[in-house]
């Protein structure tokens, strides 16, 4: 059941994914700027060669983690690491939330998922409206009662 609970629990794991991601970007950032101009030996195709740590960071993005560079800069900056892997967390806990309470996987958002969660929202909207009214329900004397709720 979508409630104003399901939205509280979203938005607080939004913020968790958002201050995760910002934690792990700092990280990143104060390794490259730090140690950028480090030197590395490594072997390449039989060859001992040296290459700055800002190299590496370029060729994990390229190539991923289970490239040479990942895994020494994995060695080398354990901390940053570990931090996009609580990132990953973080957004994996939060798609799952909303696969399993919303209906939708906001990764892969539609139209149709948007007007999904629209209309559960005015759901919510339109019942809190209406549990502030006390009134005669046999005949409403007032024809436009509740798009008068709804604008409030």
């Amino acid at each position: 059941m979508f409630t104003r609970d399901t939205l509280k629990k979203l938005h607080s794991l939004t913020d968790s994914v958002n201050e995760a991601k910002e934690i792990a970007s700092e990280q990143l950032r104060t390794a490259q700027d730090r140690y950028g101009d480090r030197t590395q030996k490594l072997n390449r195709e039989g060859k001992d060669i040296e290459l700055k740590e800002s190299v590496l960071w370029e060729e994990v993005f390229l190539m991923g983690l289970g490239c040479q560079a990942g895994k020494i800069l994995q060695r080398l900056h354990p901390d940053v690491f570990k931090s996009y892997a609580e990132q990953d967390k973080a957004a994996d806990e939060l798609k799952k939330f909303c696969i399993l309470e919303l209906g939708v996987d906001h990764t892969k958002m539609t139209l149709s998922g948007y007007l999904k969660i629209t209309e559960k929202l005015f759901e919510i909207m339109i019942n809190e409206k209406l549990s502030k009214i006390t009134c005669d329900t046999s005949k409403p004397k007032d024809k436009n009662w509740l798009s008068r709720i709804i604008k409030k």
